[in-house]
C-alpha cells in the first residue's frame, strides 16, 4: 500500500479499495434478495393452490379453501415485513411490476373460480398454473438482479 504524506492512496490501492467495495456491495444486494425471493415462491403456492382448492369445491368447503389460502398469505406478509430491513433493497419499480403482474393474474382467478361453483376444473388448473408461472418468473428475475 502507497499513501502519499496526507494519508491518500496510490491509484492501485485506491482501484483495491473500490473494488473490494464494489464486493461487498454486491454480497449485501444479493443476501437481501434472498427473502423477496422466498416471499414470491411462497405467495405463488399459496395463491396456486388456494385457487386450485377453490375452484374444485362448493358451498363450506370453498370457504375453508379460500380461509386457508388467506391465513397462509398473511403468515408470509407478515414474515416478510419482520425480515423487511434485510429485504428493503428488494422494494421498488420490481416490486410494483412484480405486485401488479400478480394481482391482474389473481383477479382473473378468483373471477374464474368465484363463477365455476366447483365446475371448472380445467379453468381453476388454468389460472392457478397461471399464477404460479408469474411468482416464479418474478421470483427468477429478482434471482437475477441478486446476481448482479
Amino acid at each position: 500500500m502507497t499513501t502519499d504524506i496526507t494519508g491518500t492512496p496510490d491509484s492501485a490501492e485506491a482501484r483495491r479499495l473500490l473494488d473490494r467495495a464494489d464486493a461487498v456491495g454486491r454480497s449485501v444486494t444479493s443476501a437481501a434478495s434472498w427473502p423477496a425471493v422466498a416471499f414470491l415462491l411462497g405467495l405463488g403456492a399459496a395463491a396456486s393452490m388456494g385457487t386450485l382448492a377453490m375452484g374444485l369445491t362448493t358451498g363450506t368447503a370453498y370457504f375453508v379453501a379460500m380461509g386457508g389460502l388467506l391465513v397462509w398469505i398473511a403468515v408470509l406478509v407478515v414474515a416478510f415485513v419482520l425480515l423487511r430491513r434485510s429485504a428493503r433493497v428488494g422494494f421498488g419499480r420490481r416490486w410494483m411490476a412484480y405486485l401488479a403482474a400478480f394481482f391482474a393474474c389473481y383477479v382473473g382467478a378468483m373471477l374464474v373460480v368465484g363463477f365455476s361453483q366447483g365446475q371448472d376444473v380445467v379453468g381453476s388448473a388454468v389460472m392457478a398454473a397461471v399464477l404460479l408461472a408469474v411468482s416464479v418468473a418474478c421470483a427468477a428475475v429478482e434471482v437475477r438482479e441478486a446476481r448482479r
